[in-house]
């Protein structure tokens, strides 16, 4: 059932601002304890098997595009990208924390968005890139040029305007 009580969205919601900031501040080691808690409030409410398929697809949708973004030289995590070979690196742990936590929020805090896919992804696709240059901010991430952040916006306008849109007939069909 995606019509979770209030309570338990707003518990929801909270819960991913506060993943934002522990992973965005603390990385891994303050990203994983605010993730816990968002996998322990998705199981104690029995939503884990429903959140699960958005957990998986945006954990390596987030990993991949990241990635992506690294290697196009729009965004820069510098120490923080995790070496796998010489020459090989994948976005940091925490980044990926984050698109977890959007995960597990599609079906409870995000929920308002998924029955409206366009404004959903126009406010999504809007806020990232203001979500990036906080983060920049913080010292999390270097953003090397403004031109790639136009780019970064329109490509999570389209993707979330697919992830709102499959998570609205997904949902209508349970």
């Amino acid at each position: 059932m995606f019509a979770a009580p209030g309570r338990y969205k707003i518990a929801n919601a909270l819960m991913l601002k506060v993943a934002w900031l522990c992973c965005v501040l603390g990385g891994i080691y303050y990203g994983m304890p605010a993730l816990a808690a968002m996998f322990a409030l998705s199981f104690w409410q029995r939503e884990f098997a429903g959140d699960r398929p958005f957990v998986i697809a945006l954990g390596l949708i987030g990993l991949c595009l990241d990635t992506f973004w690294m290697y196009v030289g729009v965004l820069d995590y510098g120490d923080a990208a995790l070496d796998l070979a010489p020459g090989l690196s994948i976005a940091p742990a925490w980044i990926i924390l984050l698109w977890l936590a959007v995960g597990l929020s599609i079906r409870h805090s995000l929920i308002f968005l998924v029955n409206r896919p366009v404004l959903g992804a126009l406010l999504v696709g809007g806020g990232a890139p203001l979500s990036y240059l906080t983060g920049e901010s913080f010292g999390a991430v270097t953003i090397p040029s403004a031109q790639g952040l136009v780019v970064l916006a329109a490509i999570w306008v389209m993707l979330f305007f697919f992830v709102f849109s499959r998570a609205k007939s997904r949902l209508t069909a349970e």
